[in-house]
């Protein structure tokens, strides 16, 4: 590990001990919230990148981080997108609009990527916790039993909102969304704190067709056999697959550790099954990446956005598809002073979102993918570039990939998360 100063004249430990600063001021009572300004509860795979940075610096928190995440898995398997463990008056949409959650504990209606095995995996590796792996398998062996029950008729994963996939206003859910008409639905955003802020978010058009999506689904009491049968925003996220191939990996390995051979075999099918399948459904050669598939319309969404190299942190690629890919991210994703840009299409802007700027929880999973299929130079870039935004920036939501500046929330802890991530000497 480097221990060069920043732009700021602080060194990379001085840094280091901020970014734990940052989520200490972010933890709460077993969980770490994103950010205290717009995200104040606690967000499904935001909770899984905090574990993952975590887990060399604080392990016991690492530990608790994803079990208290686990803890609000509903007796189906679905682990929420949002849990509600604090007073949520002033923030919409708070529970009383989703009306959902298990027994005394209330939750969003819909999930996110499973990238909590993922972090399940690194904590026990970590620890060598054998209490902490037998404790979380289950939960953990529901949740993805539900994505392939509940959400797959051949291995490829779909979600129902633009929300579950993360990557909320990017410019790949345009043509679902406009394929709907939402009708006349009255709220009040609560996500925009600032003028600048307002000018990076999500449009009213597009949060009209959200707060419809989730109307929905409430008016079917989340009903998965309803939903699956009348929800016009039906797609096969390719990131979601991405993360659902490695975590059912991921979950296999937890099952070996255990000397569960039969459970781990099952994952290790089901991770090869859903390859298989993305590896058709999914890839576009005209653009060199994957895409991801609109089921209602049975089409693919043709925009390169960078889920669509996400892929290879699941191992998805054939050795063709990846010279394929490789040569996209050269040519049109690392085209920039900061790498990766989130959207390279005709709608990109620096400054707005899911369109254009570097977010670092995509940056990790491409550059941990690409060392998977040994191209270090990417990825080395791509930690490099990522460090360098923090170090310039501080722990911001998002960044300019042309400028580096900061954007959106400040103290993100995601951000602060895989800085510790990067920067640890098991990761570097």
């Amino acid at each position: 590990m480097t221990d060069r100063a920043d732009d700021g004249g602080r060194s990379r430990e001085e840094r280091r001990a901020e970014a734990v600063r940052v989520l200490e001021s972010n933890r709460r009572d077993g969980y770490t919230i994103p950010s205290a300004t717009l995200y104040p509860f606690q967000w499904n795979w935001d909770s899984a990148f905090v574990a993952l940075g975590l887990a060399d610096v604080d392990p016991a928190a690492a530990r608790r981080e994803v079990e208290t995440l686990l803890s609000a898995t509903w007796p189906n398997g679905l682990l929420p997108q949002i849990v509600f463990w604090a007073d949520a008056e002033g923030y919409f949409p708070g529970p009383d609009e989703w009306d959902a959650g298990v027994e005394d504990i209330e939750t969003s209606g819909i999930s996110q990527p499973p990238v909590v095995a993922t972090a399940a995996r690194r904590v026990y590796e970590v620890t060598g916790d054998d209490d902490f792996r037998d404790r979380v398998v289950e939960p953990l062996d529901a949740h993805l039993s539900w994505w392939r029950r509940e959400r797959s008729t051949d291995g490829v994963v779909y979600t129902r909102h633009p929300w579950e996939t993360g990557m909320d206003d990017s410019p790949a859910w345009r043509g679902p969304l406009e394929r709907f008409d939402p009708g006349h639905v009255a709220y009040e955003r609560a996500d925009r704190k600032s003028a600048a802020l307002a000018d990076q978010r999500p449009t009213d058009w597009d949060y009209d067709r959200y707060v419809a999506l989730l109307q929905q689904g409430r008016a079917a009491d989340w009903d998965e056999s309803v939903l699956r049968e009348t929800c016009p925003f039906r797609v096969e996220d390719v990131l979601t697959n991405s993360v659902y191939v490695r975590a059912c990996e991921d979950l296999a390995a937890l099952y070996a550790s255990g000397d569960d051979a039969a459970a781990a075999d099952r994952w290790r099918e089901q991770a090869a099954e859903t390859r298989a399948t993305m590896r058709g459904r999914l890839w576009s050669d005209d653009l060199g990446l994957f895409v991801s598939y609109d089921r209602v319309a049975g089409e693919q969404l043709l925009e390169p956005t960078v889920a669509g190299l996400v892929p290879v942190f699941g191992g998805v690629p054939t050795v063709g598809q990846f010279e394929r890919l490789h040569e996209t991210l050269t040519t049109d994703f690392l085209d920039f002073t900061y790498a990766v840009p989130t959207y390279v299409g005709e709608a990109f802007d620096p400054d707005r979102y899911w369109r254009g700027p570097v977010w670092m929880n995509t940056n990790w999973l491409l550059e941990r993918g690409l060392r998977r299929y040994d191209a270090t130079e990417a990825a080395d870039r791509i930690r490099a570039d990522s460090l360098a935004l923090c170090d310039r920036g501080g722990f911001r939501e998002y960044f300019n990939p042309r400028s580096g500046a900061g954007r959106g929330s400040d103290d993100f802890a995601w951000s602060a998360a895989l800085y510790l991530a990067w920067t640890g000497d098991s990761q570097s």
